[in-house]
């Protein structure tokens, strides 16, 4: 990387474009040699929102022609030094990869929270002679059973079927999930009356589960909270596929709802964010999401087959038109990921893959955003110790 010339010690964003100003592509070698030296020490040392409000300044300063010539002189004074304005320690044979990750684990003290609350509720509530920790168990897996009706009818109503189809299926759905429900209350509880022992269980009655203690409530906690520590500690050290991952070849999309879902570079038209129209009719460009635009016919082939039923509500944000093309978006909320991060290895691979019809499958190792570690920052470690240090707490004081 070039060291900063002490031409460009000191000085000012705003100053640097004053200077880039005074200069034009046809200046001497040693002049044009100072803008590329610039263009590169700001790209690289400034943070990304700074070098994007850089760039946009250096356009409206230098006029979109000058840019390009200085921008074009740039990468090829990067590619010399073996440099990357995108990647800076990245080769684009890298494979990039998206995942979940850091999003599970950054829930993690919250479910630790949720065993520190549900045990001191399971010790201090009372217990009315209920088999707490029984009930609870009963009470999710009529619980997940309602979500998972509730999850159906929500699907069937997207799905586009005639009125009349779609409520027969609902009702059909809420008579199964209703009569689900009652088998299973009447093996656990007994038919009736708050002496029946009658059931699998015969430690619980049919009243204790409509009329549950508040001690069920925090063995319920515990089990929703322990389930979560442990299903993501071991995603964690047993990681899933990448949600997302870019390669030499193009981007793969790997969701329950949208499997084998893969994009060519050479059928990529176009990287940036997301176009969306505004109020006024004028397209609005959202920061927060990032989005490679394809042909339609190539979506209508390609891609909508792939969409299943079913997808969760939301998922058609990801697809969004923009003129005769379709814009997919690559970020989403379930990946800790800013959109930059997708931006620029996707930019870059783009351009250097898309005008060859087989890229090489040279590997060059991979990647991976959205990974959790540890930063060793005070914060994180107040976030995992001090639910740590309330469940002490709350087994001391019994």
């Amino acid at each position: 990387m070039p060291q900063e010339s002490s031409w460009m010690a000191g000085t000012s964003p705003a100053m640097t474009l004053r200077r880039f100003n005074a200069f034009s592509p046809e200046s001497p070698p040693q002049l044009l040699r100072i803008v590329i030296e610039a263009l590169l020490v700001r790209s690289f040392r400034a943070p990304r929102p700074h070098r994007d409000d850089l760039r946009e300044r250096m356009v409206r300063f230098l006029g979109p022609t000058r840019f390009e010539c200085a921008a074009s002189a740039a990468d090829t004074f990067c590619d010399h030094e073996g440099l990357s304005m995108s990647e800076p320690s990245a080769d684009v044979s890298a494979t990039v990869e998206y995942t979940m990750d850091k999003w599970r684990m950054d829930r993690l003290p919250w479910a630790m929270w949720a065993c520190v609350a549900g045990l001191a509720i399971a010790i201090h509530a009372e217990s009315r002679g209920q088999n707490g920790a029984a009930l609870a168990a009963v009470y999710l897996a009529l619980l997940g059973l309602a979500f998972a009706g509730y999850a159906l009818t929500t699907l069937i109503g997207r799905s586009g079927l005639p009125l009349l189809l779609e409520l027969l299926i609902g009702v059909l759905v809420l008579i199964i999930v209703s009569g689900v429900i009652g088998v299973i209350s009447v093996l656990v509880g007994g038919p009736s009356g708050r002496s029946s022992y009658v059931g699998a269980m015969r430690s619980l009655y049919w009243s204790h589960l409509v009329n549950p203690s508040l001690n069920v409530f925090g063995w319920m906690l515990l089990y929703l909270g322990f389930g979560w520590i442990v299903f993501s500690a071991y995603r964690h050290l047993y990681a899933d596929r990448a949600v997302v991952s870019m390669s030499a070849t193009g981007i793969r999309f790997h969701r329950p709802w949208l499997k084998g879902l893969f994009i060519p570079w050479r059928e990529v038209r176009g990287v940036g964010h997301l176009v969306v129209p505004g109020i006024s009719g004028v397209p609005f460009v959202s920061p927060y999401a990032a989005a490679v635009t394809v042909g339609q016919d190539f979506y209508e082939q390609h891609i909508a087959p792939k969409r299943s039923f079913f997808a969760p509500p939301g998922a058609e944000a990801m697809f969004q038109p923009k003129g005769e093309m379709m814009q997919v978006v690559l970020n989403s909320a379930d990946m800790t990921v800013k959109p930059e991060d997708f931006l620029g290895p996707a930019e870059a691979r783009w351009k250097a893959f898309r005008d060859q019809p087989k890229p090489s499958s040279h590997d060059g190792g991979a990647i991976v955003y959205g990974r959790w570690s540890i930063d060793g920052s005070p914060w994180q470690a107040v976030r995992f110790f001090a639910p740590l240090i309330g469940m002490i707490v709350v087994m001391l004081y019994r």
